[in-house]
């Protein structure tokens, strides 16, 4: 679960991150479980025993994040390739129709003039020639 496999393309840091963080809870999780059953006087064994199951609750959360940011990289990686095969074969061998129908132009539309109606008091006020 926690190897970099070469073939796959690579892996986000925050999944790096992620894994590395879930072997150190999983760890955690080992040394509380020893310490809950060690007999030292010192240590609560309730307590002990509920950080080792949250420490190992949080790893297979940590490791489950991962895993899936993981393979999102893969499945983007593969769409990405998926769509530049696609575009490589339809511009290899363009089909008939397309081909020997020429693509329309673009459809320009006249420009409108803006028309402002002022009153001519207005106008005059504003310094503006009355027609």
């Amino acid at each position: 679960m926690f190897e970099i496999d070469p073939d796959k393309p690579n892996i986000p840091a925050l999944a790096r991150i992620l894994s590395g963080m879930g072997m150190l809870c999983l760890i955690g999780s080992a040394v509380s479980l020893m310490m809950a059953f060690s007999k030292y006087s010192w240590i609560n064994e309730t307590y002990a025993m509920i950080g080792a199951v949250a420490a190992f609750l949080l790893a297979l959360l940590f490791a489950g994040q991962a895993k899936t940011l993981e393979l999102l990289a893969v499945v983007s990686a593969r769409l990405k390739s998926r769509f530049a095969i696609d575009s490589m074969t339809n511009m290899a061998s363009p089909s008939p129709t397309t081909s020997s129908v020429p693509k329309p132009g673009l459809i320009t539309q006249p420009v409108k003039e803006r028309v402002i109606h002022v009153s001519d008091e207005q106008a005059r006020q504003q310094g503006f020639k009355v027609r």
